[in-house]
């Protein structure tokens, strides 16, 4: 409120004939008072009067309450203070401005406590036998002896003197001041024991109480009446709250007494004193309402109900308990509600706005309970014919939409229709548009998210319409890619039909063209004849896919009859030719060598290379006992046992070197373990793993160039080929090999991934007596990645600065793979072999790709992989949303779904498969040769702590902030310090 509106209301208080409160006078003179407000002078002079009559009316009402303080430097200026409650004043007043019945009436500054008795007057009360007091509590005890004895007046004078200082001894005052009133009616004496006790003792609660109560039962009202309006009504005692009502009462403050004593009646105990004052109290209640019920009657018999509802509020207000003023206010209720019931009824009658109607109904609903269920009915009339009017607007809007082709508007209108409309009106707008015919009901388009079945349903229209332009450049991938969501629809099969009938014709324009090539082929003419015939036929293959069946062995049958003429008659072996077959590992080119060299002298050779290839490739194998212990105590804070070295893992296999010649395998889905040992092992590191035929490829790090095949499980263990890396592939002085993968197919097939200049080419060789490349792919690059992306069938990932290469067996990009996601660069966290999956990340989110790039699933909320960069590819366990990151050495979990990390910990003991991850912790008992494991993948929740590093939108502050904790080693971490001057493992993870 303004100061004018302030003003206001004290002119109003003092109009009224009604005597406010002490404190709201208070409350009104503070607001009033212009001393520190900039006012025009008028103003000013008019406030000042104002603060004066309330200074005034508060001294002349509540006088003996307050005392004058001297202003120290103005005689004629005094402060109005409270004599009980220093802290409450009424501000300064102009002493001239008082009139005489204030200053008449006001109290004056509470004696100070009376001095010590002397000496003398100490040996005078000893004399009298007066017991001698020492504690507060052991004047009590005396007092309690005195009063035995009936030495009322000792008694007294022993507990006028009680002092205290410590809250501790509150229960002895009250006590004092109690038995002063209570046994003795000494009131005064116990006001003044109150009022002599420390000033901050004076604050307690209790203690105001019990002074408002004595100063009530020694007729002290106006103090008693400050000390209980200054106390919350909630926080007193039955006898308290009956004292203060009476004052209110005796105030003429009806309404204060009749709440005062409902709050009373709702505390437990009993009160003997104040028996006839309800009766008393409602009956002055009674005598102010009674005026406006008959007012109220005489204005409910004219039918003047308004008038008669605001007069039995008013009687209501001044008697709440006013029994016939409640039944006569519930009768004018009733009939306000039934008139207005008929103005509803009437209205509903004449609306034709079904927004209008459906309100009045509700209104209706709420006040006619008679006819609640008639009204129910019309609800949901109303609801149905509102729905209906709005899908008749949608379907005029489709039309409307279609004829100007605005496609993606339409699919708005048809997917809000395909949910809210009725089967029959959906239909209706799917017979608007032949494209519409493609979407109703379309169970392909259901499994995708709305905005991806627009896209698609949109890639749809415009192959289409393109096709009916005349320009088929690109449509039939498009096609084929759409065939999984519109097969079936008239309209998609008639673009399918076209496009293959153009693309049949292409295939056999091209089968022609690969044919003749062949057909002119001579193997006397030409050295590599037989092989170039073959890269045709694997070329006219491709080629064949859209021909039917017939027409595809037709044209592969002439294609065979040219490669069996241009095939040699026979071919000349050698027992060296079986040694390098064995060497290689084709065993089935070794056996045909062996059916072929027949005289005695091959058998000495032969029998000489096998006993040499099989020492060769030796591998001795001692199996290892590998307990399953569920109740294996986790210690993610040390380190694996010394001497032992996690080299590789795969979705089954860890790997650990015990020394040079030594390898051990833990096979973790049979949970078993086993030692190998080869002179070959040394310097060899693994590039590649088919983990369902424990085979692994392994190249020499010292040389990078001979590579070793070994298959290594409880059943076999042994080298199973071996091969030179410059002997077997062409390649530029500058060639890097990027990743060689063997092929799950052909043992004696692989590929390489060569990196030579601003290029890159991924081959498919076939590793044999003369080797040949079978498949190339070449495109351009600056930087490149390369990874396996599934076993059986083989499929490939080649990652450039600007490009991502999906790669089939056949090293020919995945049909309908996506074009955004092929011409970009993709930031790979992890890979998921089984399910040829790609975890990406992005601006914040983590994305789950397929082979055609495109999302089958994402995580949103994982806003921290914005500021990472991972190098080497992550573990991921996708059952739980968590990938494995490395930072400086020490482990830590990440959850891509809730955008929370682990607490650092010590990734010697957990050892983990590739994706999809499952984590152990592992205990290695070196000189035993034991191995205990325990899966504590589902345990993470609780074994470690977890925390958010950097929230969803958070700012650039906060992602420095993120980065210091991310590299911060001892931040959230559980690893025991490393000793002084150890220099910290590498890491993957960069921020």
């Amino acid at each position: 409120m303004s100061w004018q509106q302030h003003v206001k209301a004290a002119e109003s208080v003092l109009e009224s004939a009604r005597i406010p409160s002490s404190p709201e006078l208070i409350s009104l003179i503070k607001r009033v008072n212009p001393t520190c407000l900039q006012l025009p002078e008028t103003d000013r002079e008019h406030g000042y009067r104002i603060k004066n009559q309330l200074q005034n009316l508060l001294l002349e009402t509540y006088g003996e309450t307050f005392h004058l303080a001297p202003h120290p430097c103005n005689a004629d200026i005094v402060l109005i203070k409270h004599n009980a409650l220093p802290s409450i004043d009424a501000c300064h007043a102009d002493l001239k401005a008082l009139s005489v019945k204030a200053l008449d009436t006001v109290g004056s500054i509470p004696s100070a406590p009376a001095p010590s008795p002397t000496t003398k007057e100490a040996k005078g009360a000893k004399s009298r036998k007066q017991p001698a007091s020492g504690s507060p509590k052991e004047a009590v005890s005396n007092a309690e002896l005195l009063l035995e004895q009936y030495e009322y007046p000792q008694a007294e004078e022993l507990l006028a003197t009680i002092r205290i200082s410590a809250p501790g001894d509150m229960p002895t005052l009250i006590k004092a001041a109690r038995m002063l009133t209570e046994q003795m009616g000494a009131y005064q004496r116990a006001i003044e024991l109150l009022l002599a006790q420390p000033r901050h003792l004076l604050k307690d609660k209790v203690v105001r109480e019990l002074l408002a109560m004595t100063y009530y039962g020694n007729g002290s009202i106006a103090e008693a009446r400050a000390l209980f309006e200054t106390a919350e009504p909630g926080d007193l005692e039955k006898g308290s709250l009956y004292a203060y009502a009476d004052i209110s009462f005796k105030d003429g403050n009806l309404s204060q007494a009749f709440y005062l004593l409902k709050v009373a009646e709702e505390k437990e105990g009993f009160v003997t004193t104040h028996t006839s004052l309800r009766k008393e109290l409602e009956a002055a209640m009674f005598a102010e309402a009674e005026p406006y019920l008959q007012q109220a009657e005489a204005a409910f018999a004219c039918n003047d109900l308004s008038q008669a509802q605001s007069l039995l509020q008013r009687a209501l207000s001044h008697y709440p308990n006013f029994k016939k003023a409640r039944e006569l206010a519930g009768e004018v209720e009733a009939m306000k509600t039934g008139a207005e019931v008929e103005r509803l009824w009437e209205r509903l009658g004449s609306s034709e706005k079904c927004t209008e109607r459906l309100d009045l109904l509700a209104r209706l609903l709420e006040r006619d309970k008679e006819r609640g269920e008639h009204i129910r009915d019309l609800l949901i009339r109303e609801k149905n014919r509102q729905k209906q009017e709005a899908v008749e607007e949608r379907l005029d809007t489709l039309r409307a939409l279609a004829a100007q082709e605005r496609w993606e508007e339409c699919y708005d209108n048809l997917l809000w229709l395909s949910r809210q409309a009725a089967e029959a009106d959906y239909h209706r707008a799917c017979a608007i548009s032949p494209y519409f015919s493609a979407l109703c009901h379309n169970k392909g388009l259901r499994k995708l998210s709305d905005e991806n079945a627009m896209e698609q349903w949109l890639r749809f229209i415009r192959v289409k319409r393109q096709v009916q332009q005349g320009n088929t450049e690109g449509c039939w991938e498009m096609v084929q890619d759409l065939q999984q969501y519109f097969y079936g629809y008239p309209l998609f099969k008639e673009l399918y039909d076209t496009l293959l009938e153009l693309e049949s014709a292409k295939a056999r324009r091209e089968a022609d063209q690969l044919l003749s090539l062949m057909d002119e082929l001579d193997a006397e003419e030409e050295r590599d004849a037989l092989a170039t015939a073959r890269k045709l036929y694997a070329q006219l293959q491709k080629s064949l896919a859209v021909l039917p069946a017939t027409e595809r062995a037709a044209y592969k049958e002439d294609a065979k009859h040219t490669i069996r003429r241009l095939e040699p008659e026979t071919e000349w072996w050698s027992p060296l030719d079986y040694r390098e077959a064995l060497i290689l590992g084709n065993s089935t080119k070794a056996a045909q060598i062996r059916e072929t060299l027949t005289r005695p002298f091959h058998a000495v050779f032969l029998d000489q290379y096998d006993n040499e290839v099989t020492q060769m490739f030796a591998i001795s194998a001692e199996a290892i006992p590998m307990i399953v212990s569920p109740d294996l105590v986790v210690d993610l804070s040390s380190e694996l046992a010394e001497g032992l070295n996690k080299f590789y893992f795969s979705d089954r296999h860890v790997l650990l070197r015990e020394d040079e010649e030594t390898i051990i395998v833990l096979n973790m889905w049979r949970m078993s373990a086993t030692k190998y040992r080869s002179p070959n092992f040394k310097d060899l590191d693994v590039i590649d793993c088919l983990p369902d035929k424990d085979v692994f490829l392994l190249v020499n790090s010292q040389t990078n160039n001979t590579i070793w095949r070994a298959t290594l499980s409880e059943m076999e263990s042994r080298f199973t080929a071996a091969f030179d890396i410059n002997e077997n592939f062409d390649c530029q002085d500058d060639a890097v090999f990027k990743g060689i993968f063997m092929s799950s197919s052909k043992d004696n097939s692989y590929y390489a991934v060569i990196r030579e200049g601003s290029k890159f080419r991924v081959v498919k060789q076939s590793i044999d007596l003369v080797t040949s490349t079978v498949r190339t792919y070449q495109a351009p690059c600056e930087e490149l990645d390369a990874f396996r992306l599934s076993y059986q069938p083989d499929r490939f990932l080649a990652l450039t600065e600007n490009y991502t290469h999906v790669l089939e067996s056949n090293l020919d990009p995945p049909r309908g793979c996506s074009r955004i996601g092929s011409t970009q660069g993709l930031n790979c966290l992890g890979i998921d072999a089984g399910k040829s999956q790609i975890y990406a990340f992005g601006d914040g989110i983590v994305n789950v790709l397929n082979t055609k790039l495109r999302a089958v699933k994402q995580y949103l909320n994982a806003a921290t992989v914005a500021h990472m960069t991972i190098t080497l590819l992550a573990a991921v366990c996708p059952e739980k949303d968590i990938a494995l990151v490395n930072v400086d050495g020490r482990k830590l979990f990440y959850n891509m779904k809730t955008n929370m990390f682990s607490q650092k910990f010590s990734g010697g003991r957990v050892l983990g498969t590739e994706t999809p991850s499952r984590w152990y912790y592992t205990e290695i008992d070196t000189p035993n040769l034991a191995v205990k494991v325990k899966d504590i993948t589902d345990e993470l929740d609780t074994l470690l702590e977890w925390q958010v590093f950097l929230p969803a939108g958070a700012d650039e502050d906060a992602a420095v902030e993120f980065v210091k904790k991310l590299e911060d080693p001892d931040f959230f971490s559980i690893v025991q310090s490393a000793p002084p001057g150890e220099p910290p493992p590498g890491n993957d993870t960069k921020c």
